[in-house]
């Protein structure tokens, strides 16, 4: 390209720009109110101690250990304040539950019986706030805890309703409510039911705690299925109880059970989970398809929303004794109290159950008295005196798999089809059409949309963090394939932002439409980059604070944030985008400036023709400014189809030949162009 912005001169004095706009970018973000949405920590006074806790008159000092505010009731006459609860603050008794990116911290009451009285959220630092607002400060989520006793599993899908396409956030927080309250009640809290069946359920595990692998399987808490196969090889399948939170946590792990709980509780309603080890040397690989359970002669295949990645046996009591595991979620109409068969279908035919090796398992009383919590007496506890590598490999894809809502992935790919036909085929009524769609459907009703957070997330976590959402990730590998190959088709057709503001364009009269001067527009195109640059050191330097919301108003759009200032960025984005098209693309987007740094490198880029060199029409007509005469700056590019649709219709200058074009062209010369 022959632009000024490609000489020595000229990108010395962008580098100068830049550095002038950066800095007013941070000097900006200083000053920008952290008062609306902000996510600065939230003071713990006695106005926010009396929303968590309604029915105190007062509130002492935080104190003892865990710390806690106690929460009185006023009494009668000259008598001492009734003490009804306590207050807490969920980093002060850690381990915190990791959100989407870093702890939720929160401020919670609970009273003498151990219920939950309610819960404020102080501070969080997610990356989907960014895009979303406070999603987790609706009314209809945080109100979920209030009058649940802390007995209760508080498991997201199960018992609260979680926060839609936030899992793992809606997870963090009831996590860490139950955690933290059971905590303090163990202190402050030693009749509330919780303590006394908790008490005779430590010891439990703590007998537990003191087996070895050996003497689980002699107790019948973990029982061992091998089956022969065919060419001399066997598959070795070990099952165990996992129907409790502390059993879970001592035959696996904390952390892989807290994720295979928070998998199963997302999948399903109810249903005991069983650890299925996987060892042997079998050349047939494992297959969940071939497991099922067996009571009363009824037969409940493990279908693969019951079935979940457990781990690769790392931790806990199973660590060392088998390969892998994973754990296949109960019907819940099988009583546990019974003894049930577990079959494993050896046929040639998957899931057919004709040949099948089975056990029969019968849980222990004391994993079962965990499970149902039931008192467990002292008389009970004194008489407790392969091709696998495919497996580990593919198991985060299968649970991924096995999470889909395979309705939203038909629709997806749906609308990534019509794109693809739209673009190759060159057709306008297609492409207007899967705008519409994309609009309403990934804007408003599915969500399932790019933001600059998804990168730097995979930045700070790795790009293993997409899966967990089919639908996301196929978002992700179209994007990254379309712009490798022939630029951000993406942000022309995917992005709901992007569609509203082509609509605006379309429904606007073409002469409100302005562009503005060349040379500021040359200049504030690279206003885009500074903010991907700044966004991506705070990334880099794992900043706390969060500036995501201010550079993507898309989030305040489709997710309907509460903040004043967002909707103020919002409608003047909107409004500049009536004048002058596609402004926050050209000007202010940070993920479009990441794909457009990405396009630089596709093959297959727009055409040109003689007739390029002194043709305007496609330059007027560009939604980005990104063409000059004969030269298109690539990564300025959308892939619109604009002007390629008029290069293929020949229309303006282009039905004519290039002889007839010079000839009606005064002073033309091909050295002039």
């Amino acid at each position: 390209m022959s632009y000024q912005a490609f000489s020595g001169r000229g990108c010395l004095r962008h580098c100068s720009i830049l550095l002038v706009v950066a800095t007013l970018c941070f000097a900006a973000v200083g000053f920008i109110p952290q008062a609306v949405n902000a996510q600065a920590a939230l003071a713990v006074d006695p106005a926010l101690m009396k929303q968590v806790f309604p029915g105190a008159d007062s509130f002492s000092a935080k104190e003892g250990v865990p710390p806690v505010y106690r929460a009185y009731s006023e009494a009668t006459g000259s008598a001492a304040p009734n003490l009804i609860g306590y207050l807490f603050e969920t980093p002060d008794l850690p381990p915190e539950q990791i959100g989407y990116s870093a702890p939720i911290e929160m401020l919670v009451g609970m009273d003498l019986e151990g219920t939950i009285t309610g819960m404020k959220i102080l501070y969080y630092r997610e990356s989907y706030r960014s895009i979303r607002g406070d999603f987790l400060a609706t009314e209809r989520f945080p109100n979920q805890f209030a009058d649940k006793n802390i007995i209760e599993g508080f498991r997201v899908g199960r018992d609260i309703d979680g926060v839609s396409r936030a899992t793992i956030s809606s997870w963090a927080v009831s996590r860490g409510i139950r955690n933290a309250a059971r905590r303090v009640a163990q202190t402050y809290l030693n009749d509330s039911e919780f303590v006394v069946a908790s008490s005779a359920s430590a010891r439990a595990l703590q007998l537990l705690q003191q087996q070895t692998w050996q003497e689980m399987t002699d107790s019948g808490l973990v029982n061992k299925l091998i089956i022969p196969l065919h060419d001399f090889t066997e598959l070795h399948l070990s099952f165990a109880f996992l129907g409790h939170d502390g059993l879970g946590e001592l035959l696996v792990g904390v952390d892989d059970y807290s994720r295979a709980d928070r998998e199963a509780s997302s999948r399903v309603g109810d249903g005991y989970m069983v650890l299925v080890g996987i060892a042997g040397d079998a050349s047939m690989p494992f297959r969940q398809e071939r497991l099922a359970v067996r009571q009363d002669d009824q037969l409940y295949p493990i279908i693969r929303r019951r079935f979940v990645y457990v781990g690769s046996a790392d931790h806990g009591k199973i660590a060392n004794q088998v390969r892998f595991a994973g754990a296949m979620i109960l019907d819940e109409a099988i009583d546990i109290s019974r003894s049930f068969n577990i079959l494993y279908d050896t046929g040639s035919e998957i899931a057919a159950f004709e040949n099948s090796a089975s056990i029969e398992y019968q849980v222990p009383p004391i994993p079962l008295a965990l499970a149902q919590g039931t008192p467990i007496s002292a008389e009970l506890l004194a008489s407790y005196g392969g091709e696998f590598d495919d497996f580990a490999e593919q198991s985060a894809f299968v649970r991924m798999i096995n999470n889909a809502r395979w309705s939203e992935v038909a629709a997806l790919l749906l609308l990534l089809a019509g794109v693809m036909t739209a673009f190759l085929r060159k057709s306008t009524n297609i492409r207007w059409l899967t705008l519409g769609c994309t609009f309403i459907y990934l804007g408003f009703i599915n969500g399932t949309f790019l933001s600059i957070s998804h990168l730097t997330n995979a930045i700070k976590q790795g790009p293993a963090l997409f899966l967990n959402d089919l639908p996301l990730l196929i978002i992700v590998v179209f994007t990254l394939v379309t712009t490798l190959l022939w630029g951000r088709v993406f942000c022309s057709s995917l992005c709901p932002f992007g569609a509203l503001q082509d609509i605006i364009s379309r429904l606007v009269p073409r002469h409100f439409q302005k562009n503005l001067p060349q040379a500021i527009h040359d200049k504030a195109i690279y206003i885009k980059y500074v903010i991907l640059a700044v966004l991506l050191v705070m990334s880099l330097s794992y900043s706390e604070f969060s500036v995501f919301q201010y550079f993507e108003p898309f989030g305040t759009l489709f997710y309907f944030s509460q903040s004043v200032v967002l909707w103020i960025i919002l409608i003047a984005f909107i409004l500049a985008s009536t004048f002058i098209k596609r402004f926050y693309c050209r000007y202010a987007c940070p993920l479009g400036a990441s794909l457009g740094v990405l396009a630089l490198v596709s093959p297959w880029r727009i055409k040109r023709v003689q007739q390029c060199q002194v043709c305007k029409v496609c330059e007027h007509a560009c939604p980005t400014g990104a063409i000059r005469g004969p030269d298109i700056d690539f990564k300025e590019c959308v892939r619109c189809d604009v002007c390629e649709t008029k290069l293929i219709a020949r229309s303006g200058v282009c039905k004519h030949s290039m002889e007839e074009v010079t000839i009606r062209i005064k002073h033309w010369s091909p050295a002039a162009a």
